[in-house]
């Protein structure tokens, strides 16, 4: 399909005014967003470097097309760096700007030579297909490119363009304007020559939906995790439970409850102030956090309450994670000459009773409560567990317990008090 170069030109214009429009309005709204941030700057840039080549084209200006060509891969660029800031990877912030900065001079320099047109042509599309190709690897690499909505409407573009790229570069040999025009502007290109034109749009539109389904993700795990210390906050914990309550229902395998409190955390406060005592919270969180399973839930239950369920666990194999929080705990120094941070634990195990998934989920804190209310008062530091509650209620039981100790076996309560 053959389209008259003017029409062709036309089109570029009027694509890349919308997309330069769009994409100016969306970096107001995604400037929360860095990724989001600098795909929408990099439209910004390549929308306008666009309008620069067609109207270089028209005006048969060879210096001015190199300047918008480069120009033009300056925003690809960026657009790259914001995909790999989408994915966490290093942006290679001042690589990418060098790179852009060297081709952007080289091209204009190449304007004056003789063979600048088929230079230019060579070196633009050679770093545009090399930057679509690259960004095609970084998307097809994350899991999160091929379930997000707008990573495949992101791949399409990017095949599109780096077809149209590496199609453009076996044109560079025969490449003898003295304009800088693209190559489906080119009355002899046997390419369909709207294909990277729509490729853009589709770009655009990809990336718009992907920075915002980052952004709602980013609102919704706000709304789950506490904003001091990153562990989950109390309504987050509720409804993990409630789920791990109903699997318990079903399955009957094992699940424990900590909860734990930091020790004479009101001193700290009254002492150092609040921003101390945050910097406490948020150290002894780091510390349940690098203690727990993966498959344990840790969250922040309130003021300086944490708690931690444990799923397939019973209440005694759930004294290790007990004493490796103790010991995480006692490392943290405590501001001033205030020595170390201690906490205080509760275990406990579902055992039944109740019927409703709430009443189960509240009979076991409550246990790991009482648990814990014990272990501050027999001197903090150290964990009790909730079956040595129901144990000190029978007398004759705890003196047998007592007596096996003393005869070197395993006593029914297990309490680690502090190293």
């Amino acid at each position: 399909m053959h389209l008259a170069q003017q029409t062709i030109l036309v089109v570029m214009m009027v694509v890349f005014s919308s997309t330069l429009v769009m994409a100016a309005g969306l970096v107001l709204a995604l400037r929360a967003n860095e990724a989001g941030r600098l795909w929408a700057s990099g439209h910004v840039i390549a929308s306008g470097a666009g309008l620069v080549v067609a109207a270089s084209v028209g005006a048969g200006s060879l210096h001015l097309g190199a300047l918008g060509a480069g120009a033009y891969i300056v925003g690809r660029l960026a657009i790259y760096r914001g995909v790999r800031v989408y994915y966490g990877l290093p942006d290679r912030a001042n690589l990418l700007r060098a790179t852009g900065a060297v081709v952007m001079v080289l091209m204009v320099l190449m304007s004056g030579l003789a063979d600048g047109p088929m230079l230019i042509h060579a070196i633009g599309y050679g770093v545009l297909a090399m930057t679509s190709f690259t960004t095609l690897i970084t998307l097809l690499r994350s899991a999160r490119g091929r379930t997000s909505i707008g990573g495949p409407l992101v791949l399409a573009s990017h095949l599109v363009l780096l077809g149209s790229q590496v199609a453009a570069l076996g044109q560079a040999g025969s490449f003898h304007s003295q304009a800088m025009v693209p190559f489906f502007a080119q009355t002899a290109s046997s390419v369909w020559p709207l294909a990277p034109l729509v490729a853009v749009l589709l770009g655009l539109f990809g990336f718009s939906l992907m920075a915002m389904e980052q952004i709602i993700a980013r609102n919704e795990s706000g709304a789950r995790v506490d904003a001091l210390t990153g562990l989950l906050n109390r309504g987050a914990l509720d409804m993990t439970a409630m789920g791990l309550v109903a699997r318990w229902q079903r399955e009957r395998e094992a699940l424990s409850c900590l909860v734990i409190d930091v020790d004479h955390f009101k001193q700290v406060n009254d002492t150092h102030g609040h921003h101390a005592g945050d910097n406490v919270l948020r150290e002894i969180a780091a510390a349940l956090d690098n203690s727990r399973r993966a498959s344990d839930i840790a969250a922040r239950y309130g003021g300086e309450e944490f708690c931690i369920l444990c799923p397939h666990t019973d209440e005694h194999q759930a004294t290790a994670l007990a004493n490796r929080i103790l010991r995480k705990v006692r490392a943290i120094e405590l501001p001033g000459r205030g020595g170390h941070a201690s906490v205080s634990i509760g275990v406990a195990q579902l055992h039944g009773g109740a019927t409703s998934r709430e009443s189960l989920w509240r009979n076991l804190f409550s246990e790991a409560d009482r648990a814990l209310y014990m272990a501050k008062q027999r001197g903090r530091d150290q964990f009790v567990l909730g079956s040595s509650m129901v144990i000190d209620e029978k007398p004759e039981a705890r003196d047998d317990a007592q007596d096996e100790a003393q005869d070197g076996a395993p006593a029914p309560m297990d309490c680690a008090t502090a190293a």
